[in-house]
């Protein structure tokens, strides 16, 4: 059932296609955009704040340990890719040589949001809003199924929560 509807998703997708969208989705998903341009932004508030750059440290830190647990589940999960799966779906852009799932572009642009929201709080949904958007693209796009991307969503605020823990814990003592 989850299968047909990330099908029928992508599908719906296809067919809703609009120049000044599609231009507007590759864009969003390019590499700079769920990386540096989030750690920049973290970079900024840090500064704005007069603090050390722990935002961006720590956006930088689980944008690069929920990209090498993606890498890892994706050879665990072994998805095709849904231009791989149906012949039917036309990508806008290359389609990638690595598994679907879970979604490379969703988990590190989460994780690195959520990294920042948790330190700077004011930026939290604006920074979620910018991942949610990277990994909408994903879909719309025709690389990723519904499902890769909230997997990789879910997988990202988990890590940034996690090293937020972490981080907290260590600075108290």
């Amino acid at each position: 059932m989850i299968a047909r509807w990330d099908r029928a998703v992508v599908e719906a997708f296809q067919h809703l296609h609009w120049g000044p969208l599609d231009w507007c989705f590759r864009h969003l998903s390019d590499q700079w955009v769920k990386s540096l341009l989030i750690v920049a932004i973290a970079l900024a508030a840090d500064l704005l704040a007069r603090r050390p750059p722990i935002a961006a440290g720590l956006a930088a830190i689980a944008f690069v340990a929920t990209e090498e647990i993606t890498t890892r589940l994706k050879d665990v999960f072994d998805r095709a890719r849904p231009a791989v799966a149906d012949p039917a779906v036309h990508p806008l852009v290359a389609t990638p040589d690595s598994a679907s799932m879970p979604s490379g572009h969703a988990s590190t642009a989460f994780a690195a949001a959520v990294a920042v929201g948790l330190v700077h709080p004011r930026l939290r949904w604006p920074l979620v809003g910018l991942a949610s958007l990277i990994a909408l693209s994903r879909v719309w796009l025709g690389v990723h199924y519904p499902t890769d991307v909230l997997a990789g969503a879910a997988l990202g605020t988990a890590v940034a929560i996690s090293l937020w823990l972490i981080v907290r814990r260590y600075v108290r003592r």
